[in-house]
């Protein structure tokens, strides 16, 4: 897949794209807006380690189910990464390279329907996200990455189901603080 301007598959813009969009100064950097440009673009622009929540957004109540079946309640806001809702509420699911899709450690298993609305919405997964869940234990039909699943008004109630184990080249066991 070519990246670059255009790239904006389930609502990615990569980094040459909003330079190219928002216009960068003499040194590269892109000028101030690009904030305003990230809102006129219409869709969500994911950073690397990105967790911008905005505190208006609507509520939505769902639940991950943990490998021993147990359910972890918790409350999301509408677009929140649903990898760093999991580690903001103590859920165990890594995210070894921390939402930069290389890795298959905060791979999900979600509900027919929800896995649907994400397809119907126009975010299915890239052609890395793929790549990435190819390497995940325990792949199924409804299988994506967390950090790519941002959350919407659809999945109230549903509930996120964590695969029984997970494979982390770098050490088996090894679970990297946020940051």
């Amino acid at each position: 897949m070519q990246r670059g301007l255009g790239t904006q598959r389930r609502g990615l813009i990569t980094t040459t794209a909003m330079r190219a969009l928002a216009g960068a100064d003499a040194a590269g950097g892109v000028q101030p807006r690009a904030a305003a440009m990230r809102r006129e673009v219409g869709r969500q622009v994911r950073w690397h380690g990105d967790d911008h929540v905005n505190p208006n957004a609507k509520t939505v109540h769902l639940s991950f189910v943990l490998k021993s079946g147990e359910e972890v309640p918790v409350e999301a806001k509408v677009g929140q990464n649903l990898l760093r809702l999991a580690q903001k509420n103590d859920v165990p699911l890594e995210g070894a390279c921390e939402c930069s899709t290389s890795c298959s450690t905060c791979h999900v298993i979600l509900e027919d329907d929800v896995f649907e609305g994400l397809m119907d919405a126009g975010n299915e997964p890239t052609e890395d996200e793929d790549d990435m869940l190819d390497q995940a234990f325990g792949l199924t039909e409804t299988s994506r990455l967390g950090c790519q699943v941002l959350i919407a008004e659809y999945m109230e109630g549903t509930k996120v189901q964590l695969p029984s184990a997970t494979r982390n080249f770098y050490v088996d066991g090894h679970v990297p603080e946020p940051h």
